[in-house]
């Protein structure tokens, strides 16, 4: 910082000045003073000593004999009768047959008065005349007039104002080095303070100011500290509160984006850009969020109330929430909108639905024939054995499906609930695989579909061997629903470097890309229109996904590049 600018600079130039000022005043009052003192002094004398020639003049002595005792006295005597004639005069040659008075002075002492003046003559220089009026028995005969030089008396003021200068330079020059001291050490702690009030602004907030006096500095160098305690703490609690609102913000779910009144996004967090399928770091995100949410972001602040809306956008749902942001005015300066992806429920919900249907479709139907064909025998209405025992054959069958229904709802909910017991024992998959093979082979031949079992030498794992081998009827099951007529299921199972992995790939029509997300949900069926007889109740799937993960495996499906679609799942080695 330039010198001249800063407080020491100005205080010091200030003090400077004011002490220049005053001592050149104080020197200019002194001055004057010494000589209007001299003067009255030497008016006095003048004065004094002018009465005491004019009572000798007075007494009888002669005019020219008192003009010569005047020069004992250092002055110029001139007397002058009633009508202002010269009558006897010290110098001559000084005077001539001139006054050096003008005539209204001259008029004003012979009528009585004295007058004192200063005046300047050629011959003498400065001059301070005193003229006396020359009375006898009350009457002004005439006048007497002193002339005394002053330039011994301006000497002596001259010296007096010489000495009052060097005294001036020398106060300045000692007031200059005092006042620069001075304002240093009062702008000393200024100064630190300055720096500290920087720091502050820069976020830094352990420097602190030590007070050095109890006076207005001191008071502000200590509020300057308490100052700096609370803005740290309140930084500190601001900050603290910015972190948690961003790392809620981060951490949840949903997407929240705030709008400010002309429309431009002010904040978002991740999870609005990558709902809306955007990337926030380019000018594209910005404009799809408006024109995604541009609509009832102008609702709200036209009805200035809370919205909800439900949108798709490429393929999802989104649950749109919008609040409208009010001032202290109570004017609308933001709208803020929570984004919510509610494709899953809403696909949940369906399923529930589809569900409840598919379930009642299960139950009622199996039950119908029940009901029917035992109410027949009952009756007595089929008295041939041959068509009792049929009967009776679809009565066990229907039974059975009603068993085979209600094992998979209460797997479901034991998956659910977390109580699947599972014994673990130490086995080899290929054991398994084959006997499984065995038990579906049946029912592939009678539709016309050829199992193929890819398997290689396998470690043992350690797992409930029942479970794994409903996982296997599962798989198979569902491929053998899908594979048309003349197909082939392949089962596949090799060792990775941490598990064993087993796959079953059918020929039938694939999956849906938009379906495969949902794949491992319970109710879940790609084709709505099954017919009961080659259909199920969509809990196969999500009953192999909850053994397989109570095992620490993973289960994940693909589209086959050809034909159809491979569903895999992991176990662990034991």
């Amino acid at each position: 910082m330039n010198f001249r600018n800063s407080i020491t600079g100005k205080l010091w130039v200030y003090m400077t000045l004011l002490t220049i000022i005053t001592i050149v005043f104080s020197g200019l009052v002194l001055s004057n003073f010494f000589e209007d003192f001299y003067m009255n002094i030497k008016q006095k004398e003048m004065v004094s000593e002018g009465q005491q020639l004019i009572a000798l003049i007075v007494r009888g002595i002669a005019p020219s004999e008192l003009v010569d005792i005047s020069k004992f006295i250092n002055a110029y005597a001139i007397v002058v009768d009633r009508r202002g004639l010269i009558m006897a005069c010290s110098n001559k040659f000084y005077f001539g047959n001139k006054l050096p008075i003008d005539g209204s002075k001259l008029s004003n002492v012979l009528k009585g008065k004295i007058v004192v003046d200063k005046g300047y003559l050629p011959q003498l220089g400065t001059m301070l005349m005193v003229a006396l009026p020359i009375t006898r028995d009350g009457n002004v005969i005439g006048g007497l007039i002193l002339l005394s030089p002053m330039a011994s008396m301006q000497e002596s003021i001259s010296q007096i104002r010489r000495g009052i200068v060097f005294v001036a330079v020398g106060a300045v020059v000692l007031s200059t080095i005092l006042s620069f001291g001075l304002s240093k050490n009062i702008t000393r702690p200024l100064v630190k303070m300055k720096k500290v009030a920087e720091n502050m602004a820069k976020g830094k907030f352990d420097d602190k100011v030590e007070p050095e006096t109890d006076d207005e500095i001191g008071t502000l160098a200590r509020t300057l500290n308490f100052l700096s305690d609370a803005l740290k703490e309140n930084i500190a609690a601001l900050s603290l509160e910015k972190d948690q609102l961003r790392n809620v913000l981060l951490s949840m779910t949903d997407g929240v984006i705030t709008f400010d009144s002309t429309g431009r996004v002010l904040m978002a967090n991740p999870q609005v850009w990558e709902l809306l399928g955007s990337d926030p770091r380019s000018e594209d995100g910005e404009v799809k969020a408006l024109s995604v949410l541009g609509e009832p972001v102008q609702k709200v602040k036209k009805s200035k109330k809370p919205l909800q809306e439900e949108m798709k956008l490429e393929g999802k749902i989104l649950s749109v929430r919008l609040a409208p942001l009010f001032n202290e005015e109570s004017e609308i300066w933001g709208v803020v909108a929570v984004l919510q992806d509610v494709t899953r429920e809403k696909k949940l919900e369906s399923l529930r639905r589809e569900f409840v249907a598919n379930v009642s479709h299960e139950l009622r139907t199996p039950l119908t024939y029940l009901q029917g064909y035992t109410e027949a025998l009952i009756d007595d209405m089929i008295e041939d054995p041959v068509e009792q025992k049929k009967y009776l054959s679809i009565i066990l069958e229907e039974t059975l499906r009603l068993r085979r229904l209600v094992n998979d709802l209460l797997d479901l909910s034991l998956i659910e609930a977390g109580h699947l017991n599972l014994k673990k024992e130490s086995f080899k998959l290929n054991k398994l695989i084959e006997r499984v093979l065995k038990k579906v082979n049946p029912v592939a031949e009678k539709k016309g579909v050829s199992l193929v079992a890819k398997i290689k030498e396998l470690p043992l794992v350690l797992a409930d061997e029942d479970r794994i081998e409903q996982v296997l009827i599962n798989l198979i099951d569902n491929a053998l629903r899908y594979t048309e007529k003349g197909g082939e299921i392949t089962i596949e199972a090799s060792a990775s470097p941490q598990s064993v992995v087993v796959c079953v790939k059918d020929q039938g029509p694939g999956i849906p890309e938009d379906e495969l997300p949902f794949i491992w949900e319970r109710f879940h069926k790609v084709d709505k229109a099954r017919t009961r007889d080659n259909g199920g109740t969509g809990l196969g799937l999500a009953i192999v996904k909850g053994i397989i993960e109570a095992h620490g495996g993973k289960v994940w499906v693909k589209n086959l590049e050809e034909k159809g679609a491979v569903f895999c799942f992991s176990i662990p080695y034991a």
